[in-house]
């Protein structure tokens, strides 16, 4: 059995001196990219133009601008991030065995790439069609399918079907658990709100001072999310040997 505490000790081993910088600087891009993301499919822009409507007037977009930008938005989401929020998982669990390297990042656009996006969006829609029967459907079925990334990390070729088969073999009996960890961080992710609070309070005092609060909240958040990263990373561990070790899974078909 796995506890919190171990998956956490380990996690702080896996990313300690030289590690935790790599991590570090891969996390920050992945959490960049979606800005970047909106910035160059239009997105943001129009919906700022859409906001900005309703707030001082404005022109209205047409629905079919906004349509066009929203869908270019999330075509390009599904074809460049989500190879790269695989290749990022897979990064953490070769860490452990110090094995991770920064290539790890684009992993996914090396082989598998097809089968990668495609299992992914097609798990990404069995959850959101849960979700939108009822919410703690469409939660435990995040939670069941929580290892399929990882398990694509491993395999990039690894059929759907199999992925979720397997995931929800792994999480079988352990999703209470897995979503308590995940709880387990938020005291830090509260903390770093009020920290954003307090710089948010010198806009108009000291916009120097703001903007220094801005970017030590963002610093502050990728290290939080390096960390869990790492920890999920050792859970996916502990879970893919107890599933090899019962015969849930062939070690050859993660290429192990």
């Amino acid at each position: 059995m796995w506890s919190r505490e171990i998956l956490k000790s380990n996690a702080k081993i896996a990313i300690r001196g030289k590690k935790f910088w790599i991590a570090f600087l891969l996390v920050a891009a992945y959490e960049l990219l979606p800005a970047i993301v909106g910035y160059v499919s239009g997105y943001d822009k129009i919906n700022t133009d859409i906001i900005n409507a309703f707030i001082r007037r404005t022109p209205m977009p047409s629905f079919g601008q906004a349509l066009g930008y929203n869908l270019t938005y999330l075509l390009i989401s599904i074809l460049i991030l989500t190879p790269i929020f695989v290749g990022l998982r897979g990064f953490f669990v070769r860490n452990h065995f110090n094995a991770g390297k920064p290539s790890d990042f684009l992993m996914a656009f090396r082989g598998g790439y097809g089968n990668v996006i495609l299992v992914s969006f097609i798990t990404n829609l069995f959850i959101g069609l849960w979700s939108l029967l009822l919410l703690i459907p469409g939660i435990i079925k995040t939670f069941e399918y929580y290892m399929v990334p990882f398990l694509l990390s491993d395999n990039p070729n690894l059929s759907g079907k199999r992925a979720r088969e397997i995931s929800r073999k792994m999480t079988d009996g352990e999703k209470g658990a897995i979503f308590v960890l995940l709880l387990s961080f938020i005291g830090w992710f509260i903390l770093l709100l009020f920290v954003g609070a307090f710089f948010d309070m010198w806009l108009f005092v000291s916009p120097v001072i703001n903007t220094i609060g801005q970017i030590v909240v963002r610093l502050g958040n990728v290290m939080i999310m390096v960390y869990v990263y790492a920890t999920f990373a050792e859970l996916y561990l502990f879970l893919r040997d107890r599933a090899i070790q019962t015969g849930m899974v062939q070690p050859e078909e993660l290429g192990l």
